[in-house]
C-alpha cells in the first residue's frame, strides 16, 4: 500500500470525525495502518529467510552428523555388563551348570543319546543360576597328524630329489632309498616320473628269501622294534613271518654311500701345475640342488653352452665321457690333495695331462649323462673324499 493510499485513509478518517463518525473512525484507521505495517514486515522477513535458508540447512545437517558421531563414540566406550542367559525349558550348554537342576522333563531312567556327567571342583560356583555364555571361536586349529601310508608323487618341472624331500618334510636320502632308479642316479629325474614317498625317514625294503626282521634291521643299522612299531608295516611282533616281495619301512635305516669313480690320468704331471687351495665358482647361476648325503656336490642351473672355468690351478686328470652318470666330465687334479669335478658338459676344451690356470675356460655346460635339465654338477674332493663345496667357495 502506498503513501497516497494511507493519506487518503487519514483524510477520510479526519473527514469522518468532522462529519460525526468520531473516535470509532479514528480507531479503525489505526487498525488498518497496523495491519499494513505487519504485512510489510512479514513480506520483508520472508524475503530474508529465503536468502539464508540454504546456509541454515547445510549447517544443521553438519551438526546432526557430528551429534551422531559423538553419540556413537560414547556408546562404544561404555562397559556393558554381560547378559545372563535367559531361563528356558530347552537345554543350555554353558561354562557353569547347576548340577541340582533338571534340564529335561523326561524321567531319569529314560535312555538318552548322550549322557555327560559334569562335576565342579568348588561348590561355591553353583551359588548362581546365571550361566556364562561361551564366546564363539571362529578359528579352528587342525593339528598335524603323522602320515602312515606310502604315497606316490609325480615329478614336475624343476623338481629335484632335494625339493621333493622338502615338500614332504623328509631327508633327501629317504626319497633316494625308496626309489631304486633315483638311488642309481640322484641327478636324473624325468617329468611325469612316479616317486614313492615314505611317511618317515628311513629305507624302503623289499623282503627277499630268508629275510628276518633281525637281518633287515642289522643290514640298515636300525632297530627291530622300530620296524614292528611302524603302523604301515602292520606287524604284531618281532617273530612275524615275512612273505617274499613284501615291502617294509625301516624307520631310521641307512644305506652305505658308494662314490662314483673314474679312471684318472696316469701320465706325468706338468711341472708347477699346483693349486693354491683357494677355489672360485666355475660358473655363476642358480643353485638347483645343494650338498646332501646322496648328492655330495652342488648343482648350478645354467643354459647349455655357458663357459665353465677351472676353480683353481692344476692339471687335467680326466677329460671325456663316463658311464657312471656324469656324461662328459673334466677332472682337475690340483696336486695338493684336492681335485674338482665338472660334469654334464656339452663341450670339452682341454685334454688329459694339460696344465690349467685358475679361471681358465675348460669347456661348456650341458645336459649329458644322468641329468635333468642343463646344469653343472660340481664336486670338490680331498684325498678322494667328497667335500661340501659351500665350505670352500666364496
Amino acid at each position: 500500500m502506498s503513501k497516497n493510499d494511507l493519506s487518503k485513509i487519514d483524510a477520510r478518517a479526519i473527514s469522518d470525525m468532522k462529519t460525526g463518525s468520531g473516535i470509532g473512525a479514528f480507531l479503525w484507521s489505526l487498525l488498518v495502518r497496523l495491519f499494513v505495517w505487519l504485512a510489510t514486515l512479514a513480506y520483508r522477513f520472508s524475503g530474508d529467510c529465503r536468502a539464508w535458508l540454504p546456509d541454515a540447512v547445510r549447517t544443521s545437517a553438519h551438526l546432526a552428523i557430528l551429534f551422531v558421531a559423538v553419540v556413537g563414540i560414547a556408546v562404544s566406550a561404555l562397559d556393558w555388563p554381560a547378559q545372563a542367559a535367559k531361563t528356558s525349558s530347552e537345554p543350555v550348554f554353558s561354562a557353569a551348570l547347576n548340577t541340582n537342576a533338571e534340564p529335561f522333563s523326561a524321567p531319569r531312567d529314560e535312555i538318552r543319546p548322550l549322557d555327560v556327567e559334569l562335576q565342579t571342583e568348588d561348590a561355591s560356583e553353583q551359588e548362581t543360576d546365571a550361566a556364562v555364555a561361551r564366546l564363539p571361536q571362529p578359528h579352528t586349529e587342525i593339528p598335524d597328524r603323522p602320515r602312515i601310508d606310502v604315497v606316490t608323487y609325480t615329478v614336475q618341472v624343476g623338481d629335484t630329489v632335494q625339493s621333493i624331500a622338502d615338500r614332504f618334510d623328509l631327508a633327501p636320502e629317504t626319497i633316494m632309498w625308496a626309489n631304486p632308479a633315483i638311488e642309481d642316479a640322484p641327478d636324473l629325474l624325468r617329468i611325469g616320473q612316479e616317486v614313492a614317498v615314505l611317511p618317515v625317514d628311513g629305507v624302503y625294503h623289499e623282503v627277499e628269501t630268508d629275510d628276518t626282521l633281525a637281518s633287515i634291521a642289522e643290514e640298515y643299522d636300525a632297530s627291530v622294534q622300530a620296524i614292528v612299531d611302524c603302523p604301515y608295516n602292520e606287524l604284531e611282533s618281532a617273530d612275524d613271518t615275512l612273505a617274499e616281495g613284501r615291502m617294509l619301512i625301516v624307520p631310521g635305516g641307512e644305506k652305505p654311500y658308494v662314490p662314483k669313480l673314474v679312471t684318472p690320468y696316469e701320465g706325468t704331471a706338468p711341472e708347477g701345475a699346483r693349486g693354491t687351495g683357494r677355489f672360485q665358482w666355475p660358473v655363476r647361476g642358480r643353485i638347483t640342488q645343494g650338498f646332501w648325503y646322496g648328492h655330495r656336490a652342488v648343482d648350478v642351473g645354467i643354459r647349455t653352452g655357458s663357459a665353465l672355468v677351472a676353480s683353481d690351478e692344476g692339471f687335467v686328470s680326466f677329460a671325456g665321457w663316463t658311464d657312471v652318470g656324469y656324461g662328459n666330465l673334466v677332472v682337475i687334479d690340483h696336486a695338493n690333495g684336492y681335485s674338482t669335478y665338472y660334469a654334464h658338459m656339452s663341450q670339452i676344451y682341454v685334454y688329459e695331462g694339460q696344465a690349467v690356470e685358475r679361471g681358465q675356460v675348460i669347456g661348456a655346460s650341458g645336459n649329458t649323462g644322468w641329468s635333468t635339465g642343463p646344469h653343472l654338477h660340481f664336486e670338490i674332493r680331498y684325498n678322494g673324499v667328497q667335500q661340501n663345496p659351500f665350505a670352500y667357495l666364496p
